[in-house]
């Protein structure tokens, strides 16, 4: 999550912080990265509703002095930030905070986004409103498109401990399927702390493999903001994490899943072959307003916020790779960086199959696909892909391609057919060989 003023300096008398000197050599500003192109995403636009928050979660990068000032973007202005964002090209956009549900005015300016011409609107949440079904439906009757959680546990005892609020992991297991009815788009988004890294495996087991949830983003956490003051409590090491996401991945290629996490603050030294997974690595091609109206590009943010070693220059990703983020190296230094002197190999090589093959969870664009033939079955591509278009299960149902590529896979596994009739291809669904594929 972005901020939108400067976090306090780490207290480097704790003894928790590295040494200032194991942190020497930083980009220079003129330094250009090359090759760090999108995740095939459009422009997106992020607003900051507010710094308000629910929840108490040590390990947040804002600073909880925030949450005591006037920090709400007035209606009028966020309702003229969306409008010349969307004379500018963009065509995403996203409300967050802080909470952005504490907003009473939310399901109002998502209509006003949806109205103004953004096919796709995301909130960024903590879930806990989101429980109950007549405020989700409420959002949903707006125009919300998709919904970003923020959970940070296995289960209801971690998750509420680290946001200090009982029941707001249930709430989040319920706003779930609140939108699973509702036929709204979901991610999760996890930060690492010490609390729930060593869990990343049983997080998966539970949000993909029962829930068939299938978009979700590994957070190494920011040392600013509230975790300045808990370093020793919630901070911990990328090479300490690093072998739990590699098991967190193997659940997902284990049922040959085709979009595992994606990954955020890690570099290719810490994780070698992940680097396809990594953003920061890819331009994240987002801008971000704070409350007060200050905007940030996030790619240069990105880039002013980390920091690179002479050990860097021999490493085969040093014209790509932005570095670690520095409020990390601030506490932790940079005596993990180990340059690569060659290309790693992929972490799913030798595993990969047919895409269709040992496969029990959907993607988005799979799940659409299903949603229209359950509504309605037998009809030509016309209005097959027609039909999709209105659902927001997924970001990318404009796109033809992607449309037919996921029904294609879903026919591969007996769950679509398609027949050429009278000149045209008629889709249908079995509904016999869908009920394999329900969650356990």
């Amino acid at each position: 999550m972005s901020k939108a003023k400067t976090a306090p300096k780490p207290d480097c008398t704790t003894g928790e912080c590295a040494p200032q000197g194991d942190v020497k050599v930083r980009k220079p500003k003129a330094e250009t990265h090359v090759d760090r192109d999108a995740f095939d995403e459009p422009k997106c636009f992020d607003i900051l509703l507010n710094y308000a928050c629910q929840a108490k979660c040590l390990f947040c990068s804002q600073d909880f002095e925030w949450r005591k000032e006037k920090n709400l973007m007035p209606y009028r202005m966020a309702v003229e930030t969306l409008y010349k964002a969307f004379q500018n090209g963009y065509r995403r956009m996203g409300f967050t905070g802080g909470e952005p549900t504490l907003r009473k005015d939310l399901p109002q300016l998502i209509a006003m986004a949806r109205k103004v011409g953004y096919g796709y609107v995301r909130i960024q949440t903590n879930g806990i409103r989101m429980a109950d079904y007549a405020y989700t439906k409420q959002l949903a009757d707006a125009g919300l498109t998709f919904v970003k959680f923020s959970i940070h546990g296995h289960d209801a005892a971690t998750h509420d401990k680290l946001t200090m609020i009982p029941g707001s992991f249930d709430a989040c297991l319920e706003a779930i399927e609140h939108l699973k009815a509702l036929n709204v788009g979901i991610g999760v988004n996890i930060v690492l702390n010490k609390d729930n890294y060593e869990h990343l495996e049983d997080f998966y087991k539970l949000f993909l493999l029962k829930l068939h949830l299938s978009n979700f983003v590994i957070i190494a956490p920011l040392y600013e903001g509230n975790m300045t003051l808990h370093v020793p409590a919630m901070g911990v090491r990328l090479s300490d994490v690093a072998p739990h996401v590699r098991k967190a991945y193997e659940v997902f290629t284990r049922i040959n899943f085709p979009k595992p996490p994606l990954l955020l603050h890690f570099t290719p030294c810490v994780l070698p072959g992940y680097e396809q997974q990594m953003l920061g690595w890819s331009a994240f091609n987002t801008m971000v307003v704070s409350p007060q109206g200050k905007h940030r590009d996030l790619d240069s943010t990105a880039m002013d916020h980390t920091v690179k070693t002479e050990e860097c220059k021999k490493c085969v990703y040093n014209d790509r790779c932005i570095g670690f983020d520095s409020s990390y190296a601030r506490f932790f230094g940079t005596s993990e960086i180990a340059p690569l002197l060659a290309v790693p190999k992929r972490y799913d090589e030798g595993t990969r199959r047919q895409a269709h093959e040992g496969r029990s969870v959907l993607t988005d664009n799979e799940t659409c696909v299903l949603t229209v033939l359950k509504e309605k079955s037998g009809i030509g591509t016309e209005e097959f892909l027609s039909r999709a278009e209105k659902y927001p299960i997924c970001k990318d149902c404009k796109d033809e391609n992607a449309v037919i590529n996921a029904a294609e896979t879903l026919i591969k596994m007996g769950v679509v057919a398609r027949k050429f009739v009278k000149g045209r291809y008629l889709w249908s669904l079995d509904e016999s060989r869908l009920r394999a594929l329900a969650p356990a």
